[in-house]
């Protein structure tokens, strides 16, 4: 048997009227404006919260070819070595030390700046690295670190962690929801230098599995350091890697590859 609850207005108003008497119309009608007008609210709030979260930040690399002025919020790498901190859209870290991909006038200058306690960077080799996401004044396009290396920087910058969304490729496939958004995706890559695939599930020599799923991924900035780490099967590489990168219209841009044992 099924045991149906029920609002207590409802109930009131089902017992006043199941006894003859003349129900509180006025107050009722009161108690359900009140929680009409609450659900409302919560429902305008959650969409709102929904609609925030889900609005993707662009990448350095996107507001560069803008020429922005103004406040501004980006996801990116921050990166820190003996020069100074920059904001940078990929990175390899099969280099030694781990080094951006990007040229220097697809970066963002920060500077000598104090890191905020809340930021968990990875420390190697005498560099810092790690997402983030930066908010700050966007200054003009000018020349900016030692020897004026950095056309870009962010002045008054503030930083806070980012972490990407771990996903698979059957849930990237099925839905829409991490369009434009960074993400973390673990899968087999299969490459013959043009074409790259992350691939569900690989046998032996790279021939991936019956039915596994797969997507392409483009690198804007290739790592060959880290495409060294795979294995050869005649004209194609491939191995179990970690991709951080930007899920759009399809196809996954690397941002950060790290080969997997």
């Amino acid at each position: 048997m099924t045991v149906k609850t029920y609002h207590e207005p409802v109930l009131r108003l089902s017992w006043q009227l199941l006894n003859g008497m003349k129900p509180a119309c006025g107050r009722i009608k009161d108690v359900m404006s009140k929680h009409l007008f609450v659900f409302l609210i919560g429902i305008t709030l959650v969409g709102l919260t929904a609609c925030a979260a889900a609005t993707p930040l662009p990448l350095p690399a996107d507001l560069v070819v803008t020429s922005p002025r103004g406040d501004q919020r980006v996801i990116a790498f921050l990166y820190r070595d003996e020069r100074g901190a920059r904001l940078v859209n990929s990175l390899s870290i099969a280099r030694d030390p781990p080094a951006p991909l990007d040229p220097l006038d697809r970066q963002v200058w920060l500077g000598d700046l104090e890191l905020p306690t809340d930021l968990s960077l990875v420390k190697v080799a005498g560099v810092q690295y790690g997402l983030v996401v930066a908010q700050g004044d966007w200054l003009p396009e000018g020349q900016y670190g030692p020897d004026g290396l950095w056309s870009r920087a962010l002045a008054s910058p503030r930083l806070s962690p980012f972490a990407p969304a771990i996903v698979d490729l059957a849930t990237l496939l099925a839905t829409d929801r991490y369009e434009s958004q960074i993400v973390q995706v673990r899968a087999a890559l299969l490459t013959n230098g043009d074409t790259h695939l992350l691939v569900e599930e690989i046998g032996p020599g790279g021939v991936p599995a019956a039915s596994a799923r797969q997507i392409k991924v483009s690198f804007g900035e290739p790592d060959p350091a880290a495409l060294a780490h795979l294995r050869t099967s005649g004209s194609i590489q491939f191995g179990y890697v970690e991709v951080i990168g930007r899920w759009r219209q399809g196809r996954l841009e690397s941002l950060l590859l790290t080969p997997l044992p």
